[in-house]
């Protein structure tokens, strides 16, 4: 029974690291973040399937800090010898939730999810006699505890180590993730002016003689969420779509740029290149110019609806759209 409990230590180990990952990397939001207006000028037919589960996540956060809370408490349960069983039971069903969620929306980490599915069966597997037998109304004997430690010296020293590492791994691990994203997932960027969605109100190039070659921009998001850099979104007026980051210093913006969207594409991106624009506020919004762009930027409201909205519990009327 040794090497089947040394086994079941390795493996309960393996499930409850990689669910702290998991979970750290949504309480703080960083797996799927959260809704901002880089992504307000994406249209739905624009989106994969992915990108459309990991924008529903970004778009409650509360949803997404929950489902990280349920795989941390999933982990911590794990870590733990006495309540071993029930971190395996909840762990299948957290990572059932997700293996499903993957297999529908078509996120290229179905094996993994399944994998850790069967593992939480596993790990818990040894108590489901036990298990039955409460369920059944039936004696229920002395419970079950794991011993991969077959000496009895070392198993005293293990009695106690092995709870106090488990609390070192919980508090180090979310530490970790804390200090990487400041504590709070996401914090403003630098410039409070610049960050909004914009339409082209004024522009001194002229239009080109067929649509499909107008290059001029004709939609500007900025991104309300970054650390150095937030999202960037651009829309040209022969409709090509352009995604990317930006950073402010004084009154220069720097943003890089993907190349323009088509087909599939790496989560790994190189930028294809760098513009340097200044910007100004003006009465009409934003004025932008160099590298052969000058516009006058005005708010557009209708883009930033869905993250304008807001909540409310009283009955109104239903918007669908």
């Amino acid at each position: 029974m040794t090497a089947g409990w040394i086994a079941h230590w390795v493996l309960r180990l393996w499930l409850a690291c990689t669910l702290l990952i998991y979970g750290w990397s949504k309480v703080f939001l960083m797996q799927m973040g959260v809704a901002d207006y880089g992504d307000s000028l994406t249209t739905f037919g624009e989106m994969s399937p992915m990108g459309l589960l990991w924008r529903f996540m970004a778009f409650s956060p509360i949803v997404q800090i929950l489902a990280g809370v349920a795989e941390v408490v999933a982990a911590a349960l794990l870590l733990f010898r006495r309540t071993a069983w029930l971190g395996g039971l909840v762990a299948a069903a957290v990572m059932a939730v997700v293996f499903l969620l993957n297999m529908t929306f078509d996120v290229p980490v179905k094996q993994l999810t399944l994998v850790m599915t069967l593992a939480g069966l596993v790990v818990a597997a040894p108590w489901f006699a036990h298990l039955g037998r409460i369920l059944t109304g039936r004696p229920v004997p002395a419970p079950m505890l794991p011993r991969p430690v077959p000496w009895t010296r070392l198993q005293r020293v293990a009695r106690w180590a092995g709870p106090l590492t488990a609390v070192a791994v919980l508090g180090v691990s979310g530490t970790v993730f804390a200090t990487m994203t400041g504590g709070a997932g996401v914090a403003a960027p630098m410039s409070p002016g610049l960050p909004g969605v914009y339409r082209v109100v004024e522009d001194t190039a002229p239009p080109a003689d067929q649509l499909v070659e107008d290059a001029r921009w004709q939609q500007v998001a900025f991104g309300q969420h970054g650390v150095e850099h937030a999202r960037f979104a651009l829309r040209l007026a022969n409709g090509e779509f352009y995604e990317g980051r930006y950073s402010v210093d004084g009154d220069r913006v720097l943003i890089d740029l993907y190349p323009a969207r088509e087909g599939d594409r790496p989560l790994v991106r190189e930028y294809e290149r760098t513009v340097v624009l200044t910007w100004a506020p003006v009465p009409a919004g934003v004025a932008l110019s160099g590298e052969g762009v000058d516009v006058i930027l005005a708010e557009d409201p209708e883009s930033r609806y869905l993250f304008d909205r807001g909540f409310s519990w009283a009955p109104t009327t239903p918007v669908n759209r």
